[in-house]
C-alpha cells in the first residue's frame, strides 16, 4: 500500500481504470527516470500523466520500463564484473613479473613483426593509387611475336589506340627524361616528364599554385612552359609563391613556370618538373614514320564495367588493323595492357605476401610458447582455482577470468608490438631497401593500428583459450590431490604441452626450410658470372644538352676531349663512354636482319638491343673479346659501318654460321660484324642475357652517356679530379654521383638479399621461440618429475642416464616437429618456387642443414634442465616429496 500511497500523492485521485500497486510503482520509477535526466518534477509529472492516460498504455510502459531497467542492470553488472576481472588480472600479472615480462616480450616480437610487414603490404599493395577510378587505369604495351611485352609505344601507335579504341574513355601518354638545370648555382640533373594534352585530367592532378597546361601549348613551336612538382618547388625554390614570375633553364631551353602541383599529385617518384609533350609530325597516326620508335608510356582509363579481357581483345583488334595498314613496321606486332597498379607494384607482390605469411607463422609460434607458459602457470594455480570453485564459481566464470588475463597479456604485447612496428617501419622506409615501390606510403596509419589491435585480441584468445579450458576442465579436487603428489596437471597436461612444442617445432621448420632455400638460391645468384669485372671500376652519367651539342661532330669532339683528360689522370687505366651500363637494362631496340640468312621463325623478335660505345669500353668494364677485334679510333663516322655482337646474339641469329664478316641490316643501315664479345648481364643474375649489338659511338652518337673509369686502386678517390676535368670541358655539365661497378652487382641482387634476410631473421626468431618452448617444457617436466627421477637415481640410475633421458625426450619432440614441418614446407613450397634460382624444393643440403639446426637447438635447450635433473640429491628430493 505504500507504493499506491506515493502514487496518489504524486498524481492525485485514483484513476478510473483498475491500476494495481505494481503499476503505480513503475509509474513512480518513470517520473524518477525523467527527473534524473534533468527535467523538473512538475514537467516529469505532466509527461507521465499524459503517457499513462489509459491502462493498456500504462501496461506497455511498465513492460518497457522493466526491460530497460533489466538491460541497464545487466550491463552494469557485466561491466562491474569485467572491471573486477581486469583488475584481478593486472594484480596477478604484477605478482609474477618474470612470467609477464617473458610473455609480453614474446608476443611483442610476433605482433610487432606482423604489424611492420602488414604496414609494408598495406602501403605497397593494398592501398589504392592516388588517382580517380584507379582500378580502371591501364598501361598499354607493345606486344612482340615471342610474347615479350615492351612497356613503351611509338607516337603513331599511341594516336591509333587513342583514335580507334572502343573500351577506353580516355588515353594519354608521357615520357621521362633527364635534364640539366642551369642558373641555379652548380648545374644539377633533374627528372623531367613530358605529358600529353589531357594527362593531368586523366590522373586527377590538381594545381596548388598557378595553372596546368593549355591545349595550344602542346603544338610544336609553342613557348616553353613548365609545371613544378610540389616537392621540387619546396626543395629548390623554398616554397616561394612568386615562383610563377620566374623561369627555369633546362639544357639550352628556357621554360616559364606556370604552376605548381598539389602535394598528392605524383606521376613517378622521381618526377620533378612537367612540360607539354609537343604533338609534332611523329604523332601523325596516318603514317608509318617513326612507328617503331617506342618512347611513350601510355595510360588509359577503361569505361565503367569493362573487364581486363575486353581491354586486351580491343587492343588486339587495333593491333591487327595496324598490321594490315602498316606491314613494314607493324606486321608482327600488337598491343595489350596491364592494370596500372600491377605495373607500379611490379614483382614484389609474391615476396611481400610470403613475408606476411612468415611473420604469421612467427606469431603462431609465439602464441604456442605463451600458451605453454600459461599451462604451466595454470597448474601452479590449481589450488586457487579449486578454492574459487568451492566458493561457487562455475567453470564459465573461471574460464572468463583466465581469458581476461590472456586478453590483457595480448593487449600489452600488442602495445609493445606497435612500438616495435613503428620503429621498424621508420627504419625500413629510411633505408629504402631494394627499390621497393611506394615505400613513401608505408607507415602506421589507422588501418595498421586497427590490424594490430585485432591480432592482439585474436592472439589473446588463441593462446589463452586452450590453457583456460584445460585448467578448468578437470575436477579441481582431484587435480589438487594429484598436484600435491607432484603431478601437477597430470599426464594430460604433459601431453598438451608436448603437443604445443611439436607444433612450435613444425612451424619453425617451415620457416627454416623456406629461409634455407632462399639462402641457397641467393648464394647461387652471387655465383653467377656477370660477364664483367666490377672491381676497381666506377661510372657516372653525363647528359649533353644545349646548343654546343646539336651537331654530332661537336658532341664527339667534347666526349673525346673528356676521355683524354680523364685518361691522363694518375691511376686511371681505362676510360670509355657507353649508352648503357651492365645490369642496367638492354638499351634501345632496333630492327635487325642478317643478310642472306633464312628468315627467323615467326615467334622470334626481329629486333636487337643496341649500345653505342667508345673503343676502350670492354677494357674499362673488364669484358673479354671472344673472337675478332674490338673497335678502334679508325671506326669513325666516315668509316665503313661495323658492329660487335655478344654470344647470345650469335646463338639467336647465326646458328652454326661464323658471324665474323657477316653483314647485318639494322633499321636500314648495313653493318659488318667484326667481333664477338662475352655475354654481359643486362638484368639481374636470374635473367638470362639477351642478344646485344655494339656499335662505335662515332657512328651512332647520342647525348646521354655513361662514362666508365677503371683505376689501379680505388676509383672513388679520383672523383674530385674527374669533376674538375668535366668542368674544364664544359662547366654546364651536371655530374650525378659516382657509382662503383660493384654497386651495380649488389643492386641487381638487392631484392633477393632483402627478402632472404628478413625471412632468415623471422626463421631465427621462430627457432629461438621454439627452443625456449622446449626449455620450458623440459624444465617443468624436471620439476614435476623430481620424485620419480630421485627414485631412479636411488635405484642405481647414473647422471648420464638422466641426461640422455631428458635430452632424448626433447630430441624426439623436435624430430616429430621436423617431420611434420618438412612435409608442410614441401606442400607450401610452390609459393616460393618462383623466387628460387638454381635450387629445387628437395634440396638435400637445405633439408640436412635444417635437421641439424633443429636437433642442435633442441639438445641445447634441454641440456640445462637435464643437467639440473642429473644434479638432484635423491635423499633430499624424496624427503621433500
Amino acid at each position: 500500500m505504500a507504493r499506491w500511497t506515493r502514487f496518489r500523492r504524486i498524481f492525485g485521485p485514483e484513476p478510473k481504470e483498475d491500476v494495481d500497486e505494481e503499476l503505480a510503482f513503475h509509474i513512480e520509477m518513470r517520473v524518477r527516470e525523467l527527473v534524473e535526466r534533468g527535467e523538473s518534477p512538475e514537467h516529469a509529472r505532466e509527461r507521465t500523466l499524459r503517457r499513462f492516460g489509459n491502462y493498456e498504455q500504462s501496461r506497455r510502459e511498465c513492460v518497457e520500463i522493466d526491460e530497460r531497467l533489466g538491460r541497464r542492470m545487466a550491463r552494469t553488472e557485466y561491466l562491474t564484473e569485467l572491471r573486477q576481472d581486469i583488475g584481478y588480472a593486472l594484480r596477478m600479472l604484477r605478482r609474477a613479473p618474470g612470467f609477464t615480462l617473458v610473455a609480453v616480450a614474446t608476443l611483442a616480437l610476433g605482433v610487432g613483426a606482423n604489424s611492420a610487414i602488414f604496414s609494408v603490404v598495406h602501403g605497397v599493395l593494398l592501398q589504392s593509387l592516388p588517382y580517380p577510378a584507379a582500378d580502371r587505369l591501364y598501361h598499354v604495351r607493345t606486344l612482340y611475336p615471342d610474347g615479350t611485352a615492351y612497356l613503351h609505344a611509338s607516337a603513331p601507335d599511341f594516336m591509333s589506340v587513342r583514335a580507334d579504341t572502343r573500351v577506353f574513355e580516355q588515353a594519354d601518354a608521357f615520357t621521362t627524361g633527364v635534364y640539366t638545370m642551369l642558373d641555379s648555382g652548380e648545374p644539377k640533373e633533374i627528372r623531367g616528364v613530358q605529358v600529353s594534352d589531357r594527362l593531368f585530367d586523366l590522373l586527377g592532378f590538381r594545381v596548388a599554385l598557378g595553372r596546368g597546361f593549355r591545349p595550344d601549348e602542346h603544338t610544336p613551336g609553342a613557348g616553353g612552359v613548365a609545371v613544378l612538382s610540389h616537392g621540387f618547388w619546396q626543395r629548390e625554390f623554398g616554397g616561394d609563391r612568386t615562383v610563377l614570375q620566374r623561369s627555369v633553364r633546362l639544357g639550352g631551353a628556357s621554360y616559364a613556370i606556370v604552376g605548381v602541383l598539389a602535394p598528392e599529385a605524383e606521376l613517378t617518384e622521381e618526377a620533378e618538373i612537367y612540360m607539354p609533350q609537343p604533338f609534332d609530325a611523329s604523332f601523325n597516326a596516318s603514317t608509318a614514320t617513326r612507328r617503331r620508335a617506342e618512347f611513350l608510356n601510355v595510360i588509359a582509363r577503361a569505361r565503367p564495367g569493362v573487364e581486363a579481357v575486353a581491354v586486351d581483345e580491343d587492343l588486339r583488334r587495333i593491333g591487327t588493323a595496324l598490321q594490315r595498314q602498316f606491314p613494314g613496321t607493324n606486321e608482327t606486332l600488337t598491343f595489350n595492357a596491364i592494370p596500372l597498379r600491377t605495373l607500379i607494384v611490379g614483382d614484389v607482390q609474391t615476396p611481400l605476401f610470403v613475408l606476411l605469411g612468415a611473420v604469421g607463422v612467427v606469431l603462431l609460434v609465439a602464441c604456442a610458447n605463451v600458451a605453454n607458459l600459461l599451462l604451466a602457470r595454470a597448474s601452479a594455480r590449481q589450488g586457487e582455482l579449486a578454492v574459487r570453485a568451492a566458493l561457487g564459481a562455475g567453470r564459465g566464470r573461471l574460464t572468463r577470468q583466465l581469458l581476461t588475463e590472456s586478453l590483457v597479456l595480448g593487449l600489452a604485447g600488442g602495445a609493445a608490438g606497435l612500438a616495435i612496428a613503428y620503429w621498424g617501419t621508420r627504419a625500413l622506409v629510411a633505408a629504402q631497401p631494394a627499390n621497393i615501390p611506394r615505400l613513401d606510403r608505408v607507415g602506421l596509419n589507422t588501418t595498421v593500428v586497427l590490424f594490430t589491435l585485432g591480432i592482439a585480441l585474436l592472439t589473446g584468445l588463441a593462446f589463452g583459450l586452450l590453457p583456460a579450458l584445460q585448467a578448468t576442465g578437470v575436477r579441481l579436487t582431484r587435480a589438487l590431490r594429484e598436484g600435491g603428489r607432484g603431478g601437477g596437471a597430470g599426464s594430460a597436461g604433459h601431453r598438451l604441452r608436448a603437443t604445443l612444442v611439436i607444433a612450435e617445432m613444425a612451424l619453425a621448420v617451415v620457416l627454416l626450410t623456406g629461409a634455407g632455400l632462399l639462402i641457397r638460391s641467393f648464394i647461387e645468384l652471387t655465383r653467377v658470372d656477370p660477364g664483367f669485372r666490377a672491381e676497381q671500376g666506377m661510372a657516372f652519367r653525363l647528359v649533353l644538352q644545349g646548343d654546343a651539342y646539336k651537331e654530332g661532330a661537336d658532341t664527339r669532339n667534347r666526349v673525346d676531349d673528356l676521355q683524354a683528360r680523364v685518361r691522363a689522370l694518375p691511376g686511371v687505366t681505362a676510360v670509355a663512354a657507353s649508352t648503357m651500363l651492365p645490369l642496367s637494362g638492354q638499351g634501345a631496340m632496333i630492327d635487325f636482319r642478317v643478310e642472306n640468312a633464312p628468315p627467323p621463325p615467326p615467334d622470334v623478335n626481329q629486333e636487337i638491343a643496341i649500345v653505342s660505345i667508345t673503343p676502350e669500353y670492354f677494357h674499362a668494364i673488364g669484358t673479354p673479346l671472344v673472337r675478332g677485334r674490338t673497335f678502334t679510333d679508325r671506326d669513325g663516322d666516315a668509316a665503313p659501318l661495323v658492329a660487335l655482337v655478344n654470344e647470345s646474339a650469335v646463338r639467336r641469329w647465326f646458328g652454326d654460321r661464323d658471324p665474323i664478316g657477316q653483314r647485318v641490316n639494322t633499321s636500314g643501315r648495313i653493318r659488318e660484324i667484326v667481333g664477338i664479345v662475352r655475354d654481359v648481364l643486362q638484368e639481374h643474375p636470374g635473367h638470362a642475357p639477351a642478344p646485344q649489338l655494339f656499335v662505335p659511338f662515332a657512328q651512332r652518337t647520342t647525348r646521354t652517356l655513361r662514362i666508365v673509369v677503371r683505376a689501379a686502386g680505388d676509383p672513388l678517390t679520383l672523383a674530385s679530379a674527374i669533376r674538375a676535368q668535366v668542368r674544364a670541358v664544359d662547366p654546364n655539365l651536371a655530374i650525378t654521383r659516382f657509382t662503383p661497378l660493384q654497386q651495380l652487382v649488389w643492386n641487381s641482387i638487392a631484392r633477393p638479399r632483402f627478402y632472404t634476410s628478413l625471412l632468415a631473421l623471422f626463421a631465427g626468431v621462430a627457432l629461438a621461440l621454439a627452443a625456449t618452448g622446449i626449455f620450458g617444457v623440459m624444465s617443468y617436466a624436471v620439476a614435476q618429475r623430481a620424485r620419480e627421477i630421485s627414485i631412479r637415481m636411488a635405484l642405481g640410475a647414473r647422471a648420464g642416464d638422466v641426461l640422455r633421458m631428458i635430452v632424448g625426450r626433447a630430441i624426439v619432440l623436435a624430430a616429430i616437429g621436423a617431420v611434420l614441418g618438412i612435409a608442410v614446407a614441401l606442400a607450401l613450397g610452390r609459393v616460393i618456387q618462383s623466387q628460387l634460382f638454381g635450387v629445387t624444393l628437395l634440396d638435400p643440403l637445405t633439408l640436412v642443414s635444417v635437421l641439424l639446426v633443429l636437433s642442435s637447438s633442441a639438445a641445447a635447450a634441454s641440456f640445462l634442465p637435464a643437467r639440473r635433473a642429473a644434479a638432484l640429491d635423491p635423499a633430499s628430493a624424496l624427503r621433500d616429496g
